[in-house]
């Protein structure tokens, strides 16, 4: 073989490599939202180190779960962490999401809903007639329609105004709402920063948690499964670290999101003990409730089945770890 055939074939052999190399590689995009032990898991950079074994883990930023969802359905994410609201709209939309993990809320303070400093509203009956914003299909959403029915009121008594945060903190501070359900860190950074008071929290309500879902395509996918589970374990064993380092995650929020230590000095404790286990057939009943009460509250378009066919209960996190065949 010539000189030049040799360095030819190293040349192919070497694409051939590099286009194997390629194949085996998976991209799996995170969709997050401030705060949260996604957040966290971010801002150390644990999953850089998965380079090595052929995963890029990729980070986008939504401002709340209904929109984070819908990227998740249309194939743009593959997993998000979520309230107890929005699945339970994306799912009656049609959307193939997958529950797979839970984390327990264990504060009734992380939403409220909230007036200005100088309101005429002194209790939630003085809703009545009044202009609010919410994030439509959100956590806050769902703990609004409890606030309501408290008070023996619903949402035909109100005029809901669909409003995102970034949306809502103006309107809130100009007077085009009267009032606003939110939850952390932007219910903090609203009460600090504007003087509002709150008029309702989750105070004999019941608390809402928190959900994780992915696609069903991400559970069809081998490699996709694997890095789902490597996150899982990760996102567990963040969790643990925070709940021993709240300082560190205080400071860490306040570098990667720009919000303020005043702030986080005051959600951050409500999130401890910072957890996460799998989905279990036992977390389909509040899920079920609330899709039920939505729907009698015609603001879900149709019936949510919630059953063996939303959920799949993955080995114990961290403890599958060692079975996923990393070097």
């Amino acid at each position: 073989m010539t000189t030049r055939l040799r360095s030819a074939a190293l040349t192919l052999t070497a694409l051939a490599l590099g286009a194997l190399s390629t194949a085996q590689a998976v991209t799996f995009t995170i969709g997050y939202q401030k705060g949260g032990i996604p957040n966290i898991l971010k801002a150390r950079g644990t999953l850089d180190r998965y380079a090595a074994q052929g995963i890029d883990f990729r980070w986008v930023l939504f401002t709340a779960g209904p929109p984070l969802l819908e990227a998740a359905n249309a194939g743009a994410v593959d997993f998000g962490s979520v309230g107890n609201a929005p699945g339970v709209f994306a799912l009656a939309g049609g959307a193939d999401l997958k529950y797979v993990g839970v984390t327990v809320n264990h504060n009734d303070t992380t939403e409220a809903v909230i007036v200005p400093k100088n309101s005429e509203i002194q209790k939630v009956s003085d809703l009545k007639g009044k202009r609010i914003g919410v994030a439509r299909g959100s956590s806050a959403h769902a703990f609004l329609y409890g606030v309501l029915r408290s008070a023996g009121l619903s949402f035909k008594d109100v005029t809901v105004v669909p409003l995102l945060p970034p949306d809502a903190r103006p309107a809130f501070e100009n007077g085009s709402i009267d009032a606003w359900a939110i939850w952390d860190p932007f219910l903090t950074t609203a009460l600090q920063g504007s003087g509002g008071r709150v008029l309702r929290d989750h105070a004999g309500l019941g608390r809402g948690d928190s959900y994780h879902l992915v696609p069903g395509r991400v559970l069809q996918n081998p490699e996709k499964k694997r890095a789902l589970q490597i996150l899982l374990a990760e996102l567990e064993s963040a969790a643990n670290w925070a709940n021993v380092n709240r300082q560190t995650v205080i400071n860490q929020f306040s570098d990667e999101l720009g919000i303020p230590k005043s702030v986080l000095a005051v959600t951050v404790p409500k999130s401890v003990p910072f957890n996460i286990r799998p989905f279990r057939a036992s977390d389909l009943k509040p899920l079920q409730s609330l899709a039920v009460a939505f729907r009698e509250a015609g603001v879900l378009p149709r019936d949510v089945p919630f059953g063996p066919q939303t959920y799949v209960t993955l080995p114990a996190f961290r403890a599958a770890l060692p079975t996923l065949g990393l070097k």
